[in-house]
């Protein structure tokens, strides 16, 4: 903003620069708003809701029908577009069930303009006492939001924690939320699942599918995007240029890998993608003459033949794109993802800085461009911490407040017991783990070795795991436990 654009806007008074700073923030936040309510579509259907409920009056069902036959449903993210006719389809026939569902309510519409917030919190009312999933609550509820924001009902259904209070007013109780932050990593390599044997066996079945797998592993990438990848148009040298298949029609770099052994394997990977892409005339991952459906049903059915499912292995191939995420955090924060096995121990505000700044650079490469959802794939630290806590409390549970483990430490003549290792840090155990326990005599002499045996084979009965026994003779705790009550 120039000096001439200063005087025009506010007469002769000259602005500092502060204040010229300023205005043009407020600028540029009007503006935001401005494109965002556009974006949102505010207000778009209402020409299209009074001739439908002029075509079809008091017939409900028939008006959502036209609407959404005529009304261009605009994506809410990602490039400016309409949304596919699946889409579409989904919109008006989950807000046509809605229709039926307050009629059972005895809360019908005869026009769908009528509808509001009444109508709203009696359906998620309804959701919940039917015992449906969060998820699909919150689904639900996305897709009534933006038709009543499309008829001009904006702020008819509030949105994240001012909902969950709307709601508690209303006295509605339905789990709206749905939990996007894992506890447990859902990582190949956290889950014992070796990609490479694997990618073995799969190659077998379908050489096209292992290497579409082996693409989402080395590169993050969805299963579609594998699936329409172009590997030779998308090779740029140092990083690779994701075009097809991404969420919202969003274009995207993914860097190769700064560690020369991944980033040797990577180039491998991609390499032999362009041989098996040399197949199809399009130059892509997908098998020559299947639509894009084909593909993907083809994609999953090889996997399931091979035991990739979460019953079977454990795992999905989504948990490729989950294990690229904590390699790429690990790599960028300089300490493994909280949802890890070895996340940091202790959260300062040292760890707290490098883990924002690690997930705003794997959410930009996973193709999301917003930190928060990074959380599902890395975890979180408040998660990490929350999830810790719950554990040492679980353990302690089991010990010092179970009146059987109080008596098999008076027999053995132990006054004083620590809980030492993964489980005195709320760290994640495997069955196999032994449970570290650390014990102290009066005397503060060794057990003999007939109670020290007892003892121990009492406690495997009791946790059904190994148990690792050791002792403490000195005076004060031994580092790194939790002391246990011993009444």
């Amino acid at each position: 903003m120039t000096k001439q654009d200063q005087t025009a806007l506010h007469g002769s008074k000259e602005l500092s620069a502060r204040e010229v700073n300023r205005l043009i923030s407020s600028e540029l936040r009007s503006a935001k708003r401005i494109a965002q309510a556009k974006r949102a579509g505010s207000g778009t259907g209402v020409s299209v809701l009074q001739r439908v409920q002029q075509r079809y009056k008091r017939n409900p069902k028939a008006q959502m029908a036209m609407f959404f036959g005529e009304f261009t449903l605009r994506a809410g993210t990602g490039r400016a577009r309409p949304v596919s006719e699946r889409t579409r389809t989904v919109y008006a026939d989950e807000l046509i069930r809605m229709l039926d569902e307050l009629s059972e309510l005895r809360a019908g519409v005869q026009e769908i303009g009528e509808i509001g917030k009444s109508h709203a919190v009696k359906l998620i009312k309804h959701w919940g006492a039917r015992g449906q999933a969060a998820s699909t609550i919150q689904n639900k509820i996305s897709i009534l939001r933006r038709f009543l924001t499309f008829i001009g009902k904006d702020s008819a259904i509030p949105k994240g924690e001012d909902l969950k209070t709307w709601l508690n007013r209303q006295g509605v109780t339905a789990p709206i939320t749905r939990q996007n932050i894992p506890t447990e990593s859902k990582a190949w390599d956290e889950n014992q699942v070796d990609l490479h044997k694997v990618l073995a066996e799969l190659s077998k079945e379908s050489a096209i599918t292992a290497i579409q797998l082996e693409v989402q592993a080395a590169f993050g990438l969805r299963m579609k995007e594998s699936i329409q990848l172009n590997p030779q148009a998308a090779d740029c040298g140092t990083f690779l240029r994701v075009l097809h298949g991404t969420k919202g029609g969003l274009p995207r770099d993914v860097d190769f890998d700064e560690d020369p052994a991944m980033r040797e394997w990577q180039r491998d990977v991609l390499e032999r993608a362009k041989l098996h892409a040399q197949q199809n005339r399009k130059g892509t991952l997908s098998i020559q003459g299947k639509r894009l459906d084909q593909s993907k049903a083809h994609f999953y059915y090889q996997c399931r033949k091979i035991g990739i499912t979460r019953d079977q292995l454990g795992v999905t191939a989504h948990g490729l794109r989950h294990q690229y995420a904590a390699r790429r955090y690990a790599r960028l924060a300089g300490m493994a993802a909280p949802v890890t096995r070895n996340a940091p121990l202790h959260v300062t505000d040292e760890v707290r800085s490098a883990d924002l700044a690690a997930r705003e650079q794997v959410s930009r490469e996973l193709g999301h461009f917003r930190p928060d959802i990074t959380q599902a794939y890395t975890g979180s630290l408040p998660m990490m911490e929350k999830g810790r806590k719950q554990r040492i409390r679980d353990w302690v549970e089991r010990t010092e407040e179970n009146p059987e483990f109080q008596a098999v430490m008076k027999d053995a003549g132990v006054v004083s017991v620590w809980m030492g290792g993964r489980f005195a840090m709320g760290l994640p155990v495997e069955a196999s783990e032994k449970f570290r326990l650390i014990v102290q005599t009066a005397s503060r002499q060794p057990l003999d070795g007939d109670a020290r045996s007892m003892l121990k084979q009492r406690l495997m009965g009791m946790y059904d795991r190994a148990i690792d026994l050791s002792e403490h003779f000195e005076a004060g705790q031994p580092d790194d436990a939790l002391e246990l009550m011993v009444r």
